[in-house]
């Protein structure tokens, strides 16, 4: 290679022309713009991994919906059975309307006071019913049957008194009447918990 010849001199101008444009090109031009593209890149794999969380989340959310609203109908079963406040009248009414339809007297209902618990509170009554045997089963099963929760406890059978023999002798003359003394609970939500 002749270093003389002007084919040759042109030939490496035109060599070193390139190989100055080409450095330059790459410390101007390609060097910082590769350090966004990288950049780019990390923001894109965050964006992208964020993307597949909410494609995740909102493939979720119709489940979580679903399950919300089967809450919802066993939260208002719930409310049902379990009221907002002490319905005291609307127990004893119950309980009244129980012993009409079972033949049977509710002699004695006592208030034993209420029993605080971390989301309800059990509201306890003592009662007295005179009925026959039979007669206080279906009494009983009325009592079980409330819209409301009830349970009976602690029952004790008595002989009978003098008045509902009386009364049963008219109805039905081959069932001996029976007392039954017995704690009924009741429960309402916790004043300030609600459901």
């Amino acid at each position: 290679m002749n270093l003389r010849d002007p084919k040759t001199q042109i030939t490496l101008v035109i060599a070193l022309i390139f190989l100055v444009l080409y450095y330059v090109w790459f410390a101007k031009i390609y060097g910082p713009y590769q350090d966004k593209i990288s950049q780019k890149e990390i923001q894109k794999g965050v964006l992208l991994k964020k993307l597949h969380d909410v494609q995740a989340t909102a493939a979720s959310l119709s489940d979580l919906q679903k399950e919300y609203n089967e809450k919802q109908i066993q939260y208002k079963k719930v409310e049902i059975l379990l009221p907002e406040i002490r319905e005291d009248e609307a127990f004893l009414n119950q309980l009244h309307a129980a012993a009409q339809l079972t033949n049977s007297v509710v002699t004695n209902v006592t208030p034993l006071g209420t029993v605080p618990s971390e989301f309800y509170e059990t509201n306890n009554y003592s009662v007295e019913v005179e009925a026959t045997y039979h007669g206080l089963g279906k009494f009983m099963a009325k009592v079980a049957n409330f819209p409301f929760i009830v349970n009976l406890n602690d029952i004790t059978l008595k002989s009978p008194a003098q008045k509902l023999a009386m009364i049963q002798a008219e109805s039905v003359k081959d069932e001996k009447p029976v007392t039954a003394t017995f704690k009924v609970s009741t429960y309402n939500v916790r004043q300030g918990q609600g459901l």
